[in-house]
């Protein structure tokens, strides 16, 4: 077994990006670092120190490091060290599965489509929490036999980009099924909607299936049933959802780009009209001075058929101070942490934060966020969604790049895997 580490090495020296709109993070500093409490035993004496080993993906914002130095300079006593995980999401699955074997875990900031296997394998215990701190649909993926096993950190759900008159993105828009964008707004050749749908590496693959579900979702919701196991149509309901997909690419409307990035840059660089998106990426096209964001003519609008997405924070069977690690989740889940994570771009899991002015006065499609991640779809909360995914990801890929027709196969394996 590895030896733990519980020395503090903690996140000096690593780079945290900034901008010109950080300043309302810098407003926030104070309001947060009041509300992270330095924790003392009964009697007032000083409790022993720990370090929480705090395993997580990436964060390109560096909203998060921000945080866990704010709390370890309000929290001596309970000192936060950062194991960050890199690669595609299957690649930080199989790292994070490893640190828990190890017992070198005590909190693990989950993508959401892993709880139920985290959970399923008895790898994360319950958590507290209030209901009605969290935007709804971001505690379904958490709950199970009517306990919460992790808490809703960051939101995310696809989002349309769209370049519009000069001032039209100060105004909330209704949401627009993909369908309509496609059918009726990109000609044929035009090249002029961008999505993940053309993936090159593992790293991009989920990004590819989650594409591909919302633009069948848009043609048919019944497409993946709204149940909690997402259960899948016949093959005949499968075919008339993904046709048009498959058309779309092939006559040149859609410019299949290899994840979340590559679309980002081909939609600044070509100007392109559309691009569907996370709304992190609003941000990040702010921070690479797209005259588009500067002009407020990017509007992002939401999806009927968005997928949801998002990460939630989830305490380890073994951690070696587990109220300690439930008051770190409730400090990064409480309302002055959120506004930090939303000023930096990430759609936040609490109601409060929709309400703040100073957010929506530079992100004017604040509301709209809200209301896709409140109507978002799920993908199937089971714990071999993995399995899922992958069948979804080879016989898309299949249809895309070699034209192959989607068979019974197709529907049997997609439904073996979740029986």
């Amino acid at each position: 077994m590895r030896a733990r580490a519980r020395t503090y090495d903690g996140v000096v020296g690593e780079p945290v990006r900034f901008s010109r709109r950080d300043f309302l993070a810098g407003v926030l500093i104070t309001g947060t670092l009041s509300a992270a409490a330095t924790y003392y035993a009964p009697g007032g004496r000083p409790r022993t120190s720990v370090t929480l080993n705090f395993v997580t993906g990436e964060d390109p914002t560096g909203a998060r490091n921000l945080l866990v130095a704010m709390w370890n300079q309000a929290n001596p006593e309970t000192r936060i060290q950062v194991d960050q995980v890199g690669g595609s999401t299957a690649d930080q699955r199989t790292q994070m599965l490893s640190r828990v074997a190890d017992g070198a875990a005590d909190v693990l900031n989950l993508d959401i489509i892993n709880i139920p296997l985290f959970r399923q394998q008895g790898h994360i215990r319950p958590l507290p929490l209030r209901p009605d701190d969290f935007l709804p649909r971001t505690l379904v993926p958490s709950t199970d036999d009517g306990e919460f096993w992790a808490a809703p950190f960051t939101a995310d759900v696809g989002m349309l980009f769209a370049r519009g008159a000069a001032g039209s993105a100060t105004v909330s828009a209704p949401a627009v099924p993909l369908r309509t964008v496609i059918d009726r707004s990109v000609p044929p050749g035009s090249g002029q909607f961008a999505g993940q749908l053309g993936p090159l590496s593992t790293s991009t693959l989920e990004a590819f299936v989650v594409n591909v579900l919302e633009h069948v979702l848009s043609r048919n919701p019944a497409v993946v049933e709204e149940e909690r196991n997402g259960w899948p149509a016949e093959l005949e309901v499968w075919l008339e959802a993904v046709e048009p997909l498959q058309a779309a690419c092939s006559d040149g409307r859609i410019v299949r780009c290899d994840g979340e990035d590559d679309s980002r840059d081909r939609f600044r660089k070509g100007a392109l009209r559309f691009m569907r998106n996370w709304p992190v990426k609003y941000r990040e096209l702010q921070v690479a001075e797209d005259p588009g964001i500067d002009s407020s003519s990017v509007l992002v609008r939401a999806l009927p058929t968005g997928i949801l997405g998002g990460q939630s924070l989830a305490v380890s069977r073994d951690c070696v101070a587990p109220e300690r690690a439930e008051a770190f989740i409730a400090y990064l889940t409480g309302e002055p942490s959120q506004k930090i994570l939303a000023s930096h771009g990430l759609p936040s899991t609490s109601p409060a934060v929709y309400a703040d002015r100073n957010l929506e006065a530079f992100i004017p499609h604040l509301r709209n966020v809200r209301g896709a991640v409140e109507t978002a779809r799920l993908r199937p909360v089971h714990p071999r969604y993995p399995a899922y995914s992958e069948v979804l990801d080879r016989h898309m890929r299949a249809l895309l790049d070699q034209g192959s027709g989607l068979t019974t196969q197709f529907v049997d394996e997609l439904r073996a895997t979740l029986s």
